[in-house]
């Protein structure tokens, strides 16, 4: 009997991987809450707070994915109980979740509560599933994966210079002569930047800027047996966080890029008196300078405006809003600056704080430091930072574990930190899309760093 129970485990277990596969795949491919793939065939309709939810039948998946899991988890009855990760991945995630939950307290709008209480339930699941699953090859492919569809439907959008048609997947109906859409204004023309299925060009950078190092350690660092296939992820990703035009994701990539050949020593491990070695290496060398200069004569125009033009008036109306967001924020931050406004209610508090001359509206300002520290207070702030900077900071301090794939972990979450400083799409109790990617960046360090995968391997 103990066979087919052992065998039906295995089943159940597998079934399990790819419910959650295909959810997490389906949900980073998702743009918004009221439209995309998981509204479609509806089974449940309801309001709250004026809000209207529906819920379609593939929102079933990660309920599958769980009980599936939990069948297997008592057929199998394994002996090793559950895996929570390293102390210094561990403490803030538990720490910085239950605060957020926390704070949701006293319940002002009950659909913001809702989306808090769930963004956590999510963060918080998706890191002991990948722990309790040992699946750090299945955080790296899933990465990859949507690293892969996502760049290709940013290079396509950008060559096209529209949407694709994708509103099954809920892509956003974008045009370069649109009100509102994201563009640059250069050479009398409007560019469109790509969003993927994201809802903004910014978003879309600072995931594939991540999901690109994750990449970028496996192929340095990894098994030589499948890390060959990572080329297809890196080649569209870098061309697709190109597009975007997200000058605070090219910066997190690039200081998360400088930290893995810091911390690796990479001038070190590169076997440089090898014939093959130092071939591939010209090749590869020769390619990236062809590529940026090809780019940057094509696009030259445009990366002048992004960089240069500074006082063109798209340029200088979103540095002005920012500016206006920062000072919105430090305001909050002064009035409560130990317990913050709650979590989700910082748009709430400024509105609370407005008199009869009310403002045309208000923004969520571009910093998920200022954000956190205005919702969380000061100390929901460091938990945040400590969230983010303990994996780097734990290879800087043991730098001979560094020289494995787990290095582009901590380099996408040290990218984060920088992406975070202006912007604040990374902020986990606002929506599901970083608390599923956050949560999978810690799971898939926790997985490496506490499996033998994570020795030093020299090529």
């Amino acid at each position: 009997m103990s066979m087919p129970r052992r065998q039906g485990g295995d089943v159940l277990s597998w079934l399990s991987r790819v419910s959650f596969a295909l959810s997490y795949l389906l949900a980073m491919s998702t743009p918004a809450w009221k439209q995309g793939t998981f509204t479609h065939v509806p089974v449940l309709r309801f309001r709250l707070s004026g809000q209207r939810f529906q819920v379609g039948v593939l929102t079933l998946l990660p309920l599958l994915s769980a009980v599936a899991w939990g069948v297997a988890h008592v057929v199998q009855r394994p002996a090793r109980g559950w895996r929570w990760g390293p102390r210094h991945a561990l403490l803030p995630v538990i720490g910085f979740g239950a605060w957020s939950l926390i704070r949701i307290w006293p319940i002002h709008i009950q659909h913001t509560a809702l989306v808090t209480a769930v963004s956590i339930a999510l963060f918080w699941s998706t890191y002991l599933y990948l722990l309790q699953e040992q699946g750090e090859r299945w955080a790296l492919w899933l990465v990859a994966a949507l690293v892969t569809v996502q760049g290709g439907v940013a290079v396509l959008q950008f060559a096209r210079q529209s949407a694709l048609g994708l509103s099954a997947l809920g892509e956003l109906a974008i045009d370069p002569q649109g009100q509102g859409a994201s563009v640059i204004e250069a050479g009398g023309r409007r560019w469109l930047r790509a969003y993927g299925l994201t809802p903004h060009p910014n978003v879309l950078g600072g995931y594939l800027g991540m999901g690109l190092l994750v990449c970028l350690g496996a192929l340095v660092f990894g098994r030589a047996r499948w890390r060959r296939w990572l080329w297809v992820p890196l080649i569209l990703g870098s061309m697709g966080l190109f597009f975007t035009f997200s000058r605070a994701a090219w910066l997190g990539t690039g200081v998360g890029l400088a930290f893995m050949i810091a911390v690796t020593r990479l001038w070190r491990v590169v076997q440089w008196r090898s014939p093959r070695v130092r071939q591939r290496a010209c090749v590869a060398g020769i390619v990236l300078v062809a590529a940026a200069v090809v780019l940057s004569v094509l696009f030259r125009d445009l990366l002048v405006t992004r960089f240069l033009r500074l006082s063109s008036p798209l340029e200088a109306t979103s540095i002005q809003e920012r500016l206006v967001d920062m000072r919105q924020a430090w305001g909050l931050i002064r009035t409560v600056p130990l317990k913050g406004t709650g979590s989700g209610y910082y748009i709430g508090a400024l509105w609370a704080g407005v008199g009869e001359d009310r403002p045309p509206g208000f923004r969520r300002v571009h910093s998920t430091l200022l954000l956190a520290t205005a919702e969380l207070g000061v100390g929901g702030a460091l938990l945040w930072m400590w969230l983010l900077l303990a994996p780097p900071v734990a290879l800087v301090r043991q730098p001979e574990r560094a020289r494995s794939q787990i290095v582009g972990w901590a380099a996408a979450l040290l990218a984060a930190v920088v992406v975070g400083l202006f912007d604040s799409y990374l902020y986990i109790p606002s929506t599901w899309w970083p608390a599923l990617y956050v949560g999978l960046m810690l799971g898939g360090w926790a997985c490496a760093y506490g499996t033998g995968r994570d020795q030093e391997q020299t090529r």
